[in-house]
């Protein structure tokens, strides 16, 4: 229960901190950087739909109209050759993202005939008014770039559309300064709308304005007036509220800000996310949205005026919404979207807002509850894990849940949701650390503890097998063929009797760490202590093919040891001390004995037996190490043997020969 509940303050304390930290700008700049990442996943380029068409000013059109009209800017006639021969289509709207704030200079027409800056403003409104379905930019000036001080507001009356009443206060962006068309264009367009974009901290456009307030009127921006055109949206079927913005009968979720306010304080925004439908280019190298020349459609419209069949047919663009945009390098009307730097022009902006707004395609930020439930679920369903299984495996679930929240992340964001990532996964790996720390400092201080007091009763290599097989510690055994050895400590008896029982158990200390150290170095296992006698087992519970050889390898090196302690004793003014070994090798039983409750490694059988007894004899011999003809027979190794002769031990009938190991 203690455990259930430690998982449970874990996750709401790492969904509580992931929150807090979601706060911060770095946070909140990577979250902006998966939305970039899960857009490109998510749009695949697929097109948008046959109603939408663009018209650029590229590269192309500046070099091949240079020698005949000049560098740009281009007399505004050229434009209206454009407007003409988009009406002969006809197209169903004509936008337009090209400022026309000044009146124009002295020119000369496509083929060379000269006009005065009067004739050609003459000749644009005329077909601005003519076609009656253009939708004009208009400049609404950021606070950095005006002094409100010094602001001299151009009058707005005389420009169509603004005399609209827009139902819309407190949700359009304040601005200080509309720059309309030149007047006498202003009163001929359709309408117009602000050409102001919306950057993120870090520098990409993913949202747009859909109204700015300048002088107490409310301006739509260029394809929110287009959209509002297109579906014949009247004013008063335009409403918001602080989640929503109604155009009609289409929806248009939007994010609320808290932006700089040129008037103080900052104010609060509402900003629409742009369901990209693709990058300019998709991946087969074709482009996202139609797209043409536009120095193609003048020509096409001179040939039409010289009596000729054009090049590209009017018709091309019968009730199209034609965005007419800049995409030249050198203009600098290019901008920065989640598809990559400086890469996506101005009217392909435009021309995704256009599209999301007629098809009804959005991108909703998910609601609080939504985002708390994601957060908190994936945390608890890591604390779950954590607190049954081992941490290996809630790396791996944490890993998995990682993995399926990515995944279902961008398949939101593509059916038009925005499920934050960053925050969930930031709590995901704030559980799995709280946990793994738990089980480290906690759970495994009480293992570890546990485990070095164990280790103390049992041989290393007992110790090792029943972690590696728990399940191996139930009582039962095995026949097997192995070496056991006994020693005893000489004298210890008599000096026990005359000694200080702390000094004695100093000392008895020092010689069994010696002894216990020299087993565990040749693969034996200790089996137990009783008294002063060591018993220690060679091949089991480990299999050892060379059990004989280290149990003898075994004595000779205690003999050194002792040797050691005796010249240290002696330093210390303490009596020395001999010792006896026996080793006997053959088949023995293995295995845990005792009780279900209180259970021991050991080995039982007369071969056992035999080696107590040959520990026995080295009294009456006189010598410190004995071992059976037994283990003389499995030796591989060369050793100093003398051969003793046959012996009858206690309890056995039948005679045992018996050698000395003198080295």
């Amino acid at each position: 229960m203690t455990r259930w509940l430690v998982a449970l303050g874990f996750a709401l304390v790492a969904s509580l901190m992931a929150g807090l930290l979601g706060r911060i700008g770095l946070v909140q700049t990577l979250e902006l950087k998966t939305y970039d990442a899960r857009m490109r996943a998510v749009a695949t380029g697929e097109g948008a739909p046959p109603g939408i068409a663009m018209v650029l000013i590229d590269d192309h059109s500046i070099r091949q109209l240079e020698p005949a009209v000049g560098r740009w800017p281009w007399p505004r006639m050229l434009h209206g050759m454009l407007i003409d021969y988009l009406a002969r289509g006809p197209a169903k709207l004509v936008v337009y993202d090209v400022q026309f704030s000044e009146a124009d200079k002295a020119t000369r027409d496509i083929m060379g005939t000269p006009w005065t800056g009067q004739e050609s403003d003459d000749a644009l409104v005329a077909s601005v008014k003519q076609a009656g379905n253009v939708i004009f930019a208009v400049q609404a000036s950021s606070e950095g770039l005006v002094d409100a001080s010094q602001n001299v507001q151009p009058t707005l009356d005389g420009v169509a559309s603004l005399d609209r009443v827009w139902p819309l206060s407190g949700f359009a962006e304040r601005r200080p300064l509309l720059t309309p068309p030149f007047p006498d264009l202003a009163r001929a367009v359709h309408g117009v709308g602000h050409a102001r974009l919306a950057y993120d901290l870090d520098g990409p456009a993913r949202r747009y304005v859909p109204f700015v307030e300048v002088a107490g009127k409310i301006v739509p921006s260029l394809p929110v007036a287009a959209a509002i055109a297109a579906m014949g949206v009247t004013p008063d079927r335009v409403t918001a509220s602080r989640s929503t913005l109604h155009l009609g009968d289409r929806r248009v979720p939007w994010v609320e800000q808290a932006v700089p306010d040129f008037y103080g304080p900052a104010q609060t925004v509402y900003r629409p996310l742009v369901p990209f439908r693709g990058p300019t280019m998709r991946a087969d190298g074709t482009p996202t949205f139609r797209s043409y020349s536009f120095q193609d459609l003048v020509l096409a419209e001179q040939q039409i005026l010289d009596g000729q069949t054009p090049h590209l047919d009017p018709a091309t663009f019968k009730d199209q919404i034609v965005v007419v945009g800049v995409s030249a390098e050198g203009l600098k009307d290019t901008f920065t979207t989640p598809f990559g730097e400086g890469q996506m022009p101005g009217a392909e902006f435009h021309a995704n807002v256009i599209d999301a707004l007629i098809s009804g395609r959005s991108i909703a930020p998910a609601m609080p509850w939504q985002r708390a439930v994601s957060t908190l679920g994936l945390t608890l369903a890591v604390a779950a894990v954590g607190a049954l299984a081992a941490p290996w495996v809630t790396a791996l679930a944490t890993l998995a849940l990682a993995g399926g929240l990515v995944w279902y992340a961008t398949r939101a964001l593509g059916q038009g949701l925005w499920l934050p990532l960053v925050v969930p996964l930031v709590a995901l790996a704030l559980t799995f650390l709280a946990d793994l720390a738990w089980m480290y400092f906690v759970e495994g201080r009480e293992k570890r503890r546990v485990k070095r007091l164990f280790s103390r009763y049992v041989s290393k290599d007992v110790y090792q097998q029943l972690l590696a097989s728990p399940n191996d510690a139930a009582l039962g055994g095995e026949r097997r063929e192995m070496s056991v050895l006994f020693s005893d400590m000489r004298g210890f008896t008599t000096l026990s009797e005359s000694g200080e029982a702390e000094d004695l158990v100093r000392q008895l200390n020092q010689y069994f760490t010696r002894m216990v150290a020299v087993v565990f170095a040749h693969r034996g296992t200790v089996d137990k202590f009783v008294g002063d006698m060591v018993m220690a087992l060679y091949g089991a519970p480990l299999d050892d093919p060379d059990h004989a050889d280290h149990a003898v390898q075994t004595a000779l090196a205690m003999v050194r040891e002792l040797e050691q302690l005796n010249r240290l004793w002696a330093v210390e003014g303490r009596a020395a001390l001999d010792i006896g070994i026996g080793i006997n090798t053959g088949e023995m039983i293995a295995g845990n004995i005792g009780s279900d409750t209180i259970m021991s490694y050991t080995v039982i059988g007369d071969n056992v037996n035999l080696g107590a007894r040959l520990e026995s004899l080295n009294k009456d011999f006189g010598t410190r190490i004995l071992i059976s003809e037994a283990t003389r027979r499995q030796l591989k190794g060369s050793y100093d043997l003398r051969p003793l002769g046959d012996v009858v031990v206690k309890g056995k009938t039948k005679a045992v020969q018996v050698f000395e190991v003198r080295g």
